[in-house]
């Protein structure tokens, strides 16, 4: 039954597709930072009109202590006065006494405005008689020490949980919505009643979570991989070592999220027979999500907090809410052990309920069944 899960939807053209197009958005989404980076620190072009080579020293030395890009070009007036308000250079010193610019507050401007008033601090204490030496000693001052409330693997930890976030809320949504359709399909076209003449319901249900499962942690293993392999080479993101062992052990947890969820969208969606009602009779399984996606990020925002701990910890929050506090690093080892109990003993809860549910009503078409029917049996009770 697992493999047919498998086999069918690997056939299905909207699901390749749909992978591919997921590749392609987490890839640009993971060089984004890199791209936006190197937009930010575009060249900036700047005329000279007149001056001196002191001023294009001056210009230099301040972009290079400013960490900029700039491009000096020599011109005459009329040349720097055509280029920048054509937009081809940022800003041009006329004269070596006023600037030109399309924008008073641009980085060029910044930039002219600081170099001009280090080389006039220069001529004026020259002109005290200050010598080269005690005028570079006067300029040489060290930088003032900065300690960062947070460090760079932190604020990358912290990203890294965010991604995980939304990244797992949106598969769990996805695979248990295929779970749920899948269900339905089934049911409507009869396909079911075949296939039941050769299994059990439960083995049925265990083969579709299985097959679906499996594929579910193929796909997030290859967008995970595809994301960190792009955010790693662009260098938008360069992750510790020791973040990788959380970042599995919070796959792991997808596994456990999934089987939950997933359970309990099969169940509930055997009790209906048109596609149209699916959305419908998952609402409780959404709204458990939705749930677990919003507490998640708070617990990421603040996961040494006590109530955080607390929320990784119960199930089903913690089918995400664990994941992106391990992201953050730092969780004690039996915090994921009770968590991961608690999380396997509901999950084997919602098996147990799926399963009879399903065993219930998937032959049952026509209205929707109440789950009270269901419950007891009432739909088709020759297969209990």
């Amino acid at each position: 039954m697992a493999r047919r899960e498998i086999v069918v939807r690997l056939q299905q053209r909207g699901f390749r597709i749909g992978l591919a197009v997921a590749v392609v958005i987490i890839a640009l989404a993971a060089a984004a930072p890199k791209i936006i980076g190197n937009h930010a620190a575009s060249t900036s072009k700047i005329g000279i009109v007149g001056g001196s080579d002191e001023l294009r020293t001056y210009l230099t030395a301040t972009a290079a202590q400013a960490g900029q890009k700039i491009e000096l070009h020599q011109a005459d007036t009329a040349e720097a006065t055509a280029k920048v308000h054509s937009g081809e250079w940022d800003a041009a010193v006329i004269d070596g006494d006023r600037i030109l610019a399309k924008s008073s507050d641009s980085e060029a401007v910044a930039l002219i405005q600081s170099a001009h008033r280090a080389q006039r601090l220069q001529e004026n204490l020259a002109a005290a008689g200050l010598s080269t030496i005690q005028i570079r000693h006067a300029f040489d001052v060290p930088q003032l020490a900065v300690t960062a409330t947070k460090s760079a693997e932190t604020t990358q930890r912290q990203a890294v949980a965010t991604i995980a976030v939304v990244f797992l809320f949106t598969q769990l949504v996805t695979f248990c919505t295929w779970v749920a359709i899948g269900v339905v399909e089934e049911k409507s076209s009869r396909v079911v009643e075949l296939i039941l003449s050769a299994v059990r319901p439960v083995q049925l249900l265990a083969g579709k979570l299985i097959g679906i499962g499996g594929l579910a942690l193929a796909q997030v293993a290859l967008l995970a991989l595809v994301a960190l392999g792009v955010s790693t080479g662009t260098g938008g993101l360069t992750l510790p070592g020791s973040a990788y062992v959380p970042l599995l052990i919070a796959f792991a947890w997808f596994a456990l999220g999934f089987a939950f969820f997933a359970a309990l969208a099969a169940g509930l969606a055997s009790l209906v027979s048109r596609q149209e009602e699916v959305s419908g009779v998952l609402t409780p399984v959404t709204g458990l999500l939705f749930v677990a996606y919003a507490a998640s990020f708070a617990v990421s925002a603040n996961p040494d907090a006590g109530w955080a701990r607390l929320l990784s910890i119960v199930p089903p929050i913690s089918a995400i809410a664990m994941p992106a506090r391990l992201a953050r690093g730092g969780v004690p080892i039996v915090d994921v052990l009770v968590a991961a109990l608690l999380m396997l003993t509901l999950t084997g809860v919602a098996l147990v309920v799926a399963g009879r549910l399903y065993r219930a009503s998937i032959l049952h078409t026509g209205d929707k069944l109440t789950l009270r029917n269901a419950w007891r049996g009432e739909a088709v009770g020759e297969l209990a």
